[in-house]
């Protein structure tokens, strides 16, 4: 991924400059807030799909403005519910600012990505983030019921993604390219990359993924490998439901959850790749799609 997004280098500089722009349009609180939020980062992997997927390279800045701009307020919103202290390594918004200021500094991000495709006419593209951020709503609702929950089914952990990662992926594609075979490999792959980042999540080094591990199984967040290994376990089980969750992330290792996990995640990549019949620079997303699932932060 490193690769990739060294040769889109120029490109992801004007989008964070017009990230930037966007967040600074109104003065106080929220600038400042929505700005550190901004300046933290990322992978910044939907942009780098829009200018892969993109013939018009003001259409595909656009977009990735407005992409980011709702991809950095849910991130505000998620960690403001599951009360997170630390989002890439350094403090989140709610912890440095409170509740009242992430909450609003998240709505302004949303208004802001819609903003900008609003601006330029784009009723199109403002259809397709509207039916993204429907989705997140209804991602998020999903993984409140699931919550504390090891009957989760698999099946139900995979719609629940796809909502809340798949569909953000899925418009990027369709906002850069308006072309539905590249909606469903920005839908596959956004399926790979929850899994994978599940993964990190029971196995990842916290220096290097700047979150603390084992969140999702603090929180009782029902996630493919802490599922599977609920399967196998009763102790990581018993954890998922809410009891003692010392020392499990080692039982969950034990039962090979993490590596049944990730020949899922490869599975849906796979699915993603056979999308990309006749599409132009199919060679850089399957690189990008294999990266998906390679990476470990």
């Amino acid at each position: 991924m490193s690769a990739l997004a060294a040769s889109s280098r120029s490109y992801l500089g004007e989008v964070e400059a017009r990230l930037h722009e966007a967040v600074a349009a109104y003065p106080g609180l929220v600038r400042l807030v929505g700005s550190e939020a901004v300046e933290a980062g990322g992978k910044r992997l939907r942009p780098l799909l829009i200018q892969l997927v993109s013939d018009d390279h003001e259409r595909a800045l656009r977009s990735s403005v407005a992409v980011e701009l709702v991809h950095t307020a849910s991130l505000i919103h998620d960690d403001l519910i599951d009360r997170a202290p630390l989002r890439r390594g350094s403090p989140t918004a709610w912890h440095a600012h409170g509740d009242g200021a992430a909450r609003t500094t998240g709505d302004y991000l949303f208004s802001r990505g819609f903003a900008v495709l609003a601006e330029a006419g784009d009723l199109d593209g403002v259809r397709v983030l509207a039916d993204a951020c429907l989705a997140l709503s209804r991602g998020e609702a999903l993984q409140k019921r699931q919550q504390h929950d090891p009957a989760t089914t698999v099946e139900a952990y995979l719609e629940r993604i796809a909502l809340k990662t798949g569909k953000l992926f899925e418009a990027a594609c369709l906002l850069g390219s308006r072309d539905p075979s590249l909606g469903r490999f920005g839908l596959k792959l956004g399926i790979a990359f929850q899994i994978a980042d599940d993964i990190l999540d029971c196995a990842g080094d916290s220096t290097e993924t700047g979150k603390v591990a084992g969140t999702d199984l603090r929180e009782g967040t029902p996630t493919l490998p802490l599922l599977l290994a609920a399967r196998a376990d009763e102790v990581v089980r018993v954890a998922l439901a809410g009891g003692p969750t010392a020392g499990v992330l080692v039982r969950v290792a034990a039962t090979g959850a993490l590596e049944r996990s990730r020949e899922l995640a490869r599975d849906y990549v796979r699915q993603a790749r056979e999308s990309l019949n006749g599409v132009p620079r199919r060679d850089e997303l399957e690189a990008l799609a294999e990266a998906v699932v390679d990476r470990k932060v």
